[in-house]
């Protein structure tokens, strides 16, 4: 890979749209510019399984400004996935139509399987020891991500069909109950207890979190000036939230306002995860699926060389 090439990584996740451009350097990559938006397509996904025109329009208006950016910065390669709601839209040609066009690059829907993989390697490219059992964790709009692994390369992949819009939008839409987190929370435990034996088989040192989610008990975090995302602490967080009773008062918990929306839905699910799997304490990752995106790019051109 020749220093200073650019590369552009775009995740068109069922909550947010990111995208990554960064510079090749000797060293891996310098990160040129960052940008997220909240697309919020899960919230379109109907009972058909189509994606609605709010959502859609929401989807090519994010990328009609990606596209000014890649124009901008004139990376060498582009690289656009899209996940969990595209792999469920029975209308997903025309998502793609549209997308691509407002984009100006072709993007590939990717199985689950690949989705994980590339978070993994996201959220664990920059470990200093490689022979250290992770387990990571990643919280989607649609989807989510339960990887185990030893360093950089990852064991066990799976993509559970859960995540933080859909439980948000099924048992969240009414306020914030005792009675919906637990439903939410045994709805999310059926689908992670058939796994539990072979993830704790495997086994983990440090587990991380690679999502919205956990960037926004990282910022409860900041508000307690503490430190540990462990058992306690989420737990503590369900029942702080309860008591607000409101998704819009969430904000006095020192959750940002634009992460409030699905942070219960994503919640819920994490303390299933965190029950299922006994999970003593989360660190937040470094990286996920765009940063994946990255180093498979650098590793793709350097092995071309």
């Amino acid at each position: 890979m020749q220093v200073n090439a650019r590369l552009a990584a775009i995740d068109l996740g069922s909550n947010s749209f990111h995208m990554l451009i960064a510079k090749a350097t000797s060293r891996g990559y310098r990160i040129l510019t960052r940008q997220r938006q909240k697309v919020r397509l899960a919230d379109g996904l109907q009972a058909d399984l189509t994606v609605d025109n709010a959502a859609i329009e929401r989807g090519v208006a994010c990328l009609k400004s990606f596209a000014e950016l890649i124009k901008r910065y004139q990376p060498l390669q582009v690289r656009c996935v899209a996940t969990a709601t595209l792999r469920l839209a029975k209308n997903r040609k025309q998502l793609l139509k549209e997308f691509e066009k407002a984009l100006g690059f072709p993007i590939d829907v990717i199985s689950g399987t690949t989705e994980a993989g590339l978070i993994y390697r996201g959220a664990t490219a920059e470990l200093a020891q490689s022979d250290q059992p992770m387990l990571v964790l990643d919280i989607g709009g649609a989807s989510t991500e339960v990887i185990a692994g030893v360093g950089t390369e990852p064991h066990v992949l799976k993509s559970l069909d859960m995540g933080c819009v859909v439980w948000q939008n099924r048992f969240f839409s009414k306020g914030i109950k005792q009675e919906s987190f637990a439903a939410a929370t045994a709805a999310a435990e059926e689908l992670i207890r058939p796994l539990a034996r072979t993830y704790q088989a495997h086994g983990w040192d440090t587990v991380c979190g690679a999502s919205g989610t956990f960037r926004a008990l990282q910022d409860r975090l900041r508000h307690l000036q503490s430190e540990h995302m462990d058992q306690a602490f989420i737990l503590a967080t369900m029942e702080a939230a309860i008591s607000t009773g409101d998704t819009q008062r969430l904000v006095e918990l020192g959750i940002r306002e634009d992460r409030i929306a699905v942070f219960c839905g994503g919640l819920a699910i994490l303390i299933a995860l965190v029950k299922a799997l006994d999970i003593k304490q989360i660190d937040l990752a470094q990286g996920a699926l765009r940063e994946g995106l990255v180093h498979t790019m650098l590793a793709e051109r350097s092995a071309a060389r």
